[in-house]
């Protein structure tokens, strides 16, 4: 039976968003994790690799739920990070392997995270701590964390659409 609660909701949306990594990182070669389209563009700058766009939907991620972790008073704000840090994309994610590891590892922390809430997590809010007009809040948090993953894995999978064009040519 489908789990139509909140968090379930969320679950399945980020085991979509996860199964959608996979599916980019499966038979590619460590190669493509470099490539780009173009290297910079009149509108918005310079081009993100296949790799930089995968590693930065896990690490955006792993942000927004400590965020929320923060907002609902669970960590201290330095542990506000992606799962690498500030590091996002260490020529060791240059291996789909190793990249693939890592989406996993970062999938456990969800599930790990979403398995302890409770409706008045979901409520929490939070003022920034150095903005106090900006407030987050858990629930947006969570939210954005789809949201934004969804967005980056978009760009990914376009990017490696067209990275299988010029391999095949």
């Amino acid at each position: 039976m489908t789990d139509t609660s909140e968090v379930g909701t969320y679950r399945r949306l980020f085991h979509d968003k996860f199964a959608e990594i996979e599916q980019l990182l499966a038979d590619l070669p460590p190669d493509a994790m470099t490539w780009k389209p173009f290297e910079r563009s009149p509108w918005q700058g310079d081009a993100g690799s296949l790799g930089w766009l995968i590693a930065h939907a896990v690490s955006s991620t792993v942000y927004l739920l400590k965020r929320a972790e923060w907002t609902m008073g669970r960590i201290e704000w330095s542990g506000v990070q992606g799962d690498q840090g500030k590091e996002e994309f260490t020529a060791a994610n240059q291996d789909p392997a190793n990249m693939l590891a890592r989406a996993r590892a970062a999938l456990g922390y969800v599930e790990q995270m979403l398995d302890s809430l409770t409706p008045a997590d979901l409520e929490a809010s939070r003022p920034h701590v150095k903005r106090p007009e900006l407030v987050f809040t858990a629930r947006f948090d969570i939210q954005h964390a789809i949201e934004h993953m969804s967005q980056h894995i978009g760009h990914a999978q376009l990017t490696r659409q067209l990275w299988a064009l010029t391999a095949a040519a």
